[in-house]
């Protein structure tokens, strides 16, 4: 668990991050959103001490963190930058390994947890005889991610890890994130600018601007009940899309007409399905069904749109 009390950093006369304050549940995922400036990379920074803060408080599972060894919690600490930070002389398997022969793991244990990290990040164990330069832009981005998690740390952290990624394979891999087990089991505060991949990504979001913490909630609460004009703002021009994003097939199925049957030819799919990703498949579909609490429920792309404009209406008020 993170808490962050009146986090505070100034440079001169600038104030870079201004009397911020939240927490991070055990196994939570938190997005730090904001436009460039807005302080969110310095504040992810200082949960690691890579940037001491001039005032505030930050607790590491209930530890001051400016009472810790620099070393020790950093190691304690998975960190994830856009650009990797792979060594380019180092093969892919001693890159990923890194962090266990420092701390001294037996070298069979680093070769089972070498060969469990390359299987997780779905790369071929030929791989780890490669160099960086060997492998995409997307793959190298998957074995810093795996070289975070070698050591197996309570805690990551994620400083815009896809930026430099085109849209294609950043897409590509955010549904890959979602879908691996060891990093639902993390604590995870991620930066990014990309509202989509905060949304995607993100159980709470905050929201930065002027090195304030604008609002922080669930994409939901962001997107439904803005705290201020500047959120609102913020999240305007995309709403529809946002809204696909947010929301699943569970959420929906309270709006959807009862249908006593449905197609055999329909495409089922889990309830957690967001809607982004349904209407996907209702477009080579003529329907969907999906379960919630053991009883069937059938969606059309004619029911889809109502059912939604119903679910927004009761969110909002």
């Amino acid at each position: 668990m993170i808490t962050v009390r009146n986090l505070t950093k100034q440079y001169s006369a600038q104030t870079a991050v201004d009397n911020v304050s939240f927490d991070v549940k055990e196994g939570e995922t938190l997005i730090l959103l904001g436009t460039s400036g807005s302080g969110k990379t310095t504040t992810l920074k200082m949960l690691n001490r890579l940037i001491e803060p001039t005032s505030g408080t930050i607790l590491i599972n209930g530890v001051d963190a400016r009472q810790r060894k620099l070393h020790e919690l950093r190691r304690e600490i998975g960190y994830v930058i856009q650009e990797t930070g792979l060594f380019p002389h180092y093969t892919i398997a001693d890159n990923i390994a890194l962090i266990p022969r420092v701390l001294k793991w037996d070298e069979q244990r680093i070769r089972t947890r070498v060969r469990e990290l390359i299987g997780m990040i779905r790369l071929p164990e030929t791989y780890l005889a490669a160099y960086p330069s060997q492998l995409s832009g997307g793959q190298r981005q998957r074995v810093g991610i795996a070289r975070a998690l070698a050591a197996q740390p309570s805690i990551l952290l994620m400083d815009e890890p896809l930026g430099a990624l085109d849209p294609v394979t950043r897409s590509h891999i955010r549904r890959e994130f979602r879908q691996l087990d060891e990093l639902r089991q993390k604590t995870i505060v991620m930066v990014t600018h990309d509202v989509q991949e905060a949304f995607e990504l993100g159980d709470r979001v905050g929201l930065m601007d002027g090195g304030q913490l604008q609002q922080i909630g669930t994409p939901q609460e962001l997107l439904l009940r803005p705290a201020n004009e500047f959120v609102r703002q913020f999240f305007a021009d995309q709403w529809l899309p946002l809204q696909l994003h947010t929301f699943s097939l569970h959420d929906l199925s309270p709006y959807l007409p009862n249908e006593n049957t449905h197609p055999g030819d329909a495409l089922h799919l889990p309830a957690p399905t967001r809607l982004a990703d349904a209407l996907g498949h209702l477009s080579g579909s003529k329907s969907i069904v999906f379960e919630v609490n053991q009883q069937f429920v059938t969606v059309h792309l004619t029911t889809i749109w109502p059912a939604l404009s119903q679910l927004l209406e009761k969110q909002s008020s």
